[in-house]
């Protein structure tokens, strides 16, 4: 063999590990099953702590803690209202990427049920550069996927309170939050109905659209791509059809900047029945929009009470 021939076919062996070695965990990630990993990180619920922080006329408001014989620990805020009743339907609320617990904050006038939010382990930058991803993604993705067993135990921990009507427990993820529904809902079946409030799917364009909001197309598609790969088990359209025959809600709204219109009918569309799809007129929701949170809330409200979920 020529010399010049035996040092082409060594670089293109050596390119071929190369990519094998790159290639070969991506595909591991997108195929494997998180299923036991899931139950096995939820472990028991052995530790409960609970600070009172906070009263008014509707309800008193707790820092909740929670940990897990897996040492995974799960801080949460916690809304019970303050009028005497047996049992209440319970919400385990997903918040904002920026709310967290303090989501139970802007639960406005609500009297008849307990709504319990976990903080996120991870607390995410406002805006990232490519770098900035690429160090944070170990980090951030293990958070990601921790939000699963988090909500698995705060539903043991629900089932254990004597105040909280088990046939009335209500998933709710809301913009940030929304995504992680359907993962939850594989793994997680005791909920009587969830919903998604401002989310879609298909995480690999919903990360390039919101990365072209300030990156370019390169760097767009190049973290979009690794993004989707890792978060594989988090994608909505991969579970979707397997939340039914639980009922799901999805509240949208017709002009939303991050969450565009063809990834909320890719969700919907994945999903079987009972479902419903309702749009309101606004852009993304935001916690400081009072008026659009009321609508959502009043909305969210008639489809429950549609679902017999809760009472008027």
């Amino acid at each position: 063999m020529p010399p010049r021939t035996h040092t082409i076919t060594r670089l293109a062996r050596w390119i071929l590990i190369v990519m094998m070695i790159c290639v070969l965990p991506l595909i591991y990630f997108w195929v494997r099953d998180y299923s036991a990993w899931y139950h096995e990180r939820r472990g028991e619920l052995i530790g409960i702590t609970a600070e009172r922080v906070g009263s008014d006329s509707l309800s008193d408001r707790f820092w909740v803690s929670l940990r897990s014989s897996s040492d995974l620990t799960v801080r949460c805020g916690l809304l019970v209202p303050s009028t005497p009743r047996r049992r209440y339907p319970a919400i385990i609320l997903l918040g904002g990427k920026q709310t967290g617990r303090y989501a139970v904050d802007y639960a406005l006038d609500v009297r008849d049920a307990i709504i319990i939010a976990p903080d996120y382990p991870y607390d995410p930058r406002e805006s990232y550069t490519t770098l900035q991803f690429l160090a944070d993604v170990p980090t951030l993705r293990r958070a990601l996927l921790d939000m699963v067993p988090s909500v698995m135990l705060i539903t043991e921990y629900l089932w254990q309170r004597e105040d909280v009507d088990t046939t009335k427990l209500i998933l709710l993820g809301y913009s940030f939050g929304a995504p992680f529904v359907p993962a939850i809902l594989s793994v997680e079946r005791r909920p009587a109905a969830v919903a998604m409030v401002y989310g879609g799917g298909d995480l690999h364009s919903l990360l390039r659209h919101n990365l072209r909001r300030s990156e370019g197309w390169l760097t767009s598609e190049f973290v979009a791509t690794l993004g989707a790969v890792l978060l594989r088990p988090l994608e909505p359209l991969r579970y979707a059809d397997k939340v039914a025959p639980i009922p799901l809600v999805m509240i949208n709204g017709d002009d939303d900047e991050l969450i565009p219109r063809r990834n909320v009918l890719a969700l919907y569309s994945s999903a079987r029945e009972p479902k419903s799809l309702l749009w309101l007129p606004s852009t993304h929701v935001h916690p400081r929009n009072v008026a659009l949170t009321r609508l959502i809330e009043y909305t969210l409200r008639g489809e429950l009470l549609r679902l017999g979920i809760i009472e008027r």
